[in-house]
């Protein structure tokens, strides 16, 4: 609500509103204005930007305090939990080193040189992706008239920026069937669950918390089928079940599987009654330990990665089975990328290509044949 007087030959106007944080009416006074209209149209415009969540009060507010008030207005609770994870560590990378500044004073020269000192520390493509973020802060910070340029904008990453060691994001079969020998030998008798997981890793290409969130109902022996709608998150603290999959409702499929698979699944279900016929309670998740307790994300890459360590073996992730069943399915003769999409819950073909599109060895080495033979039978009778 505005109210609007004349002072001498200029108008003024009082916007009144609540304190979001306090409770607490307050309003806020500008002068100097021609005409009357000329006040309403300002004093409407600063109406428009309170509702948006904007604080009068904030104008002298730090570059820290601004980042915090635009990530609990405008992403919390607003992207996936992975996304706000990502925003608030480029809020960190900021903040950690000029978040003392005032947002007024954030201008090219002293934001390029934190780009450059960030170069130090971070790989080109992260700063990229930071700079993103920051960038749509202060965008929106312009919109609110708390800045009058985007300083994020044009630019200039060093040359020297620290490279990202390139590192192999799937196993080879032959790789991969080492690890799961070792997986036997050192899971099968005190830790099955974790074998098991790693099976139907491989077996489908699904994310680690969608396989942590399946409950028994979501395999169907008979009918050799795997049901994925839901995943396993940590948000506040607590592991939830989330009632969709990381990509949403396209990301909901149900996974036809493999009669191998289906025997070793058998194979658990047997251990995983055993066990439950010694608990009290009934847990409801396909994948529980010796007490009855889900099996959560880190906890697996631990022993996943302990196993890799102590057999002197390439450092793996559980996400890195899902390019191993892509792989799988090149070496099977699938290329229907829109069978593929559909089985790994990816919609997008791009992605998919430059993500999962990549040659094993032998898928190489076959095509490479096929190219040898095709060049024989058909141009070796031109000469």
């Amino acid at each position: 609500m505005a109210s609007f007087r004349k002072r001498g030959n200029t108008w003024q106007y009082r916007v009144y509103y609540v304190d979001r944080r306090t409770g607490k009416e307050k309003e806020v006074v500008a002068s100097g204005f021609k005409s009357k209209p000329e006040a309403k149209l300002a004093a409407a415009e600063m109406e428009r930007k309170i509702k948006r969540g904007f604080d009068p009060g904030s104008a002298g507010q730090t570059l820290a305090e601004y980042l915090d008030w635009w990530f609990e207005t405008y992403k919390k609770g607003t992207v996936t939990h992975g996304t706000e994870k990502n925003i608030k560590l480029h809020i960190k990378m900021i903040t950690d080193r000029i978040g003392y500044l005032g947002l007024k004073e954030i201008a090219r020269p002293n934001y390029q040189k934190f780009i450059n000192e960030l170069s130090k520390d971070y790989s080109k493509s992260t700063i990229q992706r930071m700079n993103a973020t920051i960038s749509e802060a202060f965008k929106e910070a312009m919109d609110l008239d708390l800045m009058h340029k985007n300083p994020a904008q044009r630019v200039s990453y060093p040359k020297g920026a620290k490279k990202t060691a390139k590192k192999q994001k799937f196993l080879e079969l032959e790789e991969y069937l080492e690890l799961i020998q070792h997986a036997k030998n050192d899971w099968l008798e005190k830790y099955p669950h974790y074998l098991y997981i790693t099976h139907l890793l491989v077996a489908t290409g699904a994310r680690i918390g969608e396989i942590c969130a399946l409950s028994v109902a979501d395999i169907d022996m008979d009918l050799k089928r795997l049901n994925i709608d839901k995943t396993l998150v940590r948000e506040a603290g607590e592991y939830i079940v989330k009632p969709t999959t990381k990509t949403g409702e396209s990301g909901e499929r149900v996974i036809a599987l493999d009669d191998f698979t289906i025997d070793r699944m058998k194979e658990w279900i047997r251990i995983r009654s055993e066990w439950v016929m010694k608990l009290k309670k009934r847990p409801n998740f396909l994948f529980i330990n010796p007490i009855g307790e889900l099996v959560k994300m880190p906890n697996y890459a631990d022993m996943l990665r302990t196993l890799c360590k102590r057999h002197g073996l390439m450092h793996v992730t559980p996400h890195m089975f899902r390019h191993t069943h892509e792989t799988i399915m090149w070496e099977a003769g699938v290329t229907d990328i829109n069978y593929i999409g559909a089985r790994l819950g990816d919609v997008d073909k791009s992605i998919l290509l430059n993500t999962y599109g990549h040659l094993s060895k032998r898928s190489e080495q076959l095509n490479n044949e096929k190219v040898n033979n095709f060049m024989r039978s058909r141009l070796e009778k031109i000469e």
